[in-house]
């Protein structure tokens, strides 16, 4: 893939995902109903139309590339996925989080192929935060490189936890050992901000 194009799909990527986290807002900001899916994780209007604005999005971006995608993928709309280009898309990562008014969720849209990723954005609509990344080019908060952060001792590092293992006690014994012990909701927010360094 040419840099050029490379470089058009992440700006168009980034705009798609600004449109999704308006949607994901407008919900957040509503009263709105939750439901669950089969496997009896929630799901709510902001995780389908943030969905919805994605596949029409990348659709237009690239026609040619199949959308392998939370919410249909729970529907049994799953895609023929193979070695060529597609969109793995996660419109609202956090739904849990967005249902308790926690700001820790973002929508998340990856290019991946030859099964590897090879381009990424998350946004996190509520702080604002848009995390972009590259193969060979780099990661990105905002415009602006980022880095983790490199420590050697245990008693240094801030470690983001889960928020769920962490109600459920999971993370007390380690309490001592860590500078500290952050519960972060969402996976892939957490995953942004400690290629971030953020803690």
């Amino acid at each position: 893939m040419s840099d050029p194009l490379f470089l058009s799909l992440a700006k168009s990527i980034r705009d798609i995902a600004l449109v999704a986290g308006e949607e994901i807002l407008s919900v957040y900001e509503s009263d709105f109903s939750v439901r669950n899916k089969k496997d009896l994780s929630p799901v709510t209007a902001a995780d389908e139309a943030a969905e919805r604005v994605i596949i029409e999005g990348l659709s237009k971006l690239e026609p040619s590339f199949p959308v392998l995608a939370e919410e249909s993928f729970s529907r049994g709309a799953i895609p023929n996925v193979g070695n060529e280009p597609f969109w793995a898309v996660d419109p609202l990562d956090g739904t849990k989080e967005f249902i308790e008014g926690v700001p820790n969720f973002v929508v998340s849209i990856a290019l991946v192929n030859e099964n590897e990723p090879i381009l990424g954005v998350l946004y996190n609509p509520v702080t604002e935060e848009i995390f972009s990344a590259a193969k060979d080019k780099g990661a990105y908060l905002n415009g602006e490189p980022i880095f983790c952060s490199k420590k050697e001792k245990l008693n240094q590092m801030i470690i983001l936890n889960s928020r769920s293992e962490t109600n459920r006690g999971l993370w007390r014994s380690y309490a001592n050992i860590f500078r500290e012990l952050k519960p972060v909701g969402s996976v892939a927010y957490k995953l942004g901000l400690t290629a971030a360094g953020k803690g």
